[in-house]
């Protein structure tokens, strides 16, 4: 695309982003729909946050979007919240709207679009989700507010899982538990799920997995990872041996950035183009 003085900036904040994806995603989408748009990475070292922040009204970007290690921390330097972003404590879309910055999280949007494309939906299910962080929370919020029956949050430390499950206890009406790690041994616990989804960084450079009775869930029970590999994830190997439905996190990264094309554009974001571009950025190294 030629650069005039018609042409918009998006971005995204983070440390390190030199890994990012999202520009070639971004950028075919904008190209797609004919936009005079551009979307540029940006390293926003964490002492620099407040005055990056800033520059999204000083400079008039569209927008941005935030990862690690910004996305709890920007929100005490904006405007005003979503109610999403305001129950999962953190934010990873901005929209400048004349110069009020407005935070929202298409994370656990982005997760619910992925499952629907595959015919799956949360309501009235029960869900194990593993890990009680920031993308758990994410996740976790998408559930309740989807409808869930119950959500069982599985983690190393046991007192986690329970603090996340006592912050969200009284959000909605699914039920929620907390246990140990050590109860994905269990087949009682995972012959009711329909849907077991690891929210951890365990797999990401190959390490093994906890014990899980994989063989224990309904043929029908999906297992999904918000992490994405080449190949499949450590925890998603043996559930692909089982013969159970296995997604990693391209899905959810794909429709949360679709997302956040339709929040800065007000324009359908041409899905097909950003997954061929997604796969492709994919296939490069970091």
């Amino acid at each position: 695309m030629s650069i005039t003085g018609q042409t918009r900036i998006v971005g995204i904040f983070g440390d390190p982003i030199a890994h990012t994806r999202s520009p070639a995603m971004q950028n075919a989408a904008f190209r797609a729909c004919k936009l005079p748009y551009l979307y540029v990475p940006f390293l926003v070292r964490p002492k620099e946050l407040a005055r990056a922040v800033h520059g999204i009204r000083s400079l008039n970007l569209v927008g941005v979007n935030v990862t690690v290690p910004h996305k709890e921390r920007v929100i005490g330097h904006l405007d005003t919240l979503s109610t999403e972003a305001e129950l999962c404590g953190a934010v990873n879309t901005i929209m400048n709207r004349d110069g009020e910055l407005f935070g929202d999280n298409t994370d656990g949007r982005g997760f619910l679009a992925s499952l629907q494309k595959h015919g799956f939906s949360p309501r009235g299910n029960d869900v194990i989700l593993i890990g009680a962080g920031g993308s758990a929370r994410a996740v976790l919020v998408s559930l309740i507010r989807a409808g869930c029956k119950k959500v069982t949050i599985v983690n190393r430390t046991s007192a986690n899982a329970q603090a996340l499950a006592r912050t969200y206890a009284k959000v909605g009406k699914t039920r929620l538990e907390a246990l140990s790690l050590e109860a994905l041994r269990e087949p009682a616990l995972l012959k009711s799920a329909a849907l077991v989804i690891n929210s951890t960084s365990v797999g990401l450079h190959g390490e093994e997995f906890p014990a899980l009775a994989y063989a224990a869930t309904a043929r029908t029970c999906i297992f999904y990872d918000l992490l994405y590999r080449p190949d499949l994830t450590s925890f998603l190997k043996p559930a692909k041996q089982a013969q159970r439905p296995v997604y990693d996190g391209r899905g959810m990264l794909l429709h949360q950035g679709a997302l956040a094309f339709t929040l800065w554009t007000n324009t359908p974001a041409p899905l097909a183009t950003m997954s061929r571009a997604l796969a492709q950025a994919l296939r490069q190294p970091a």
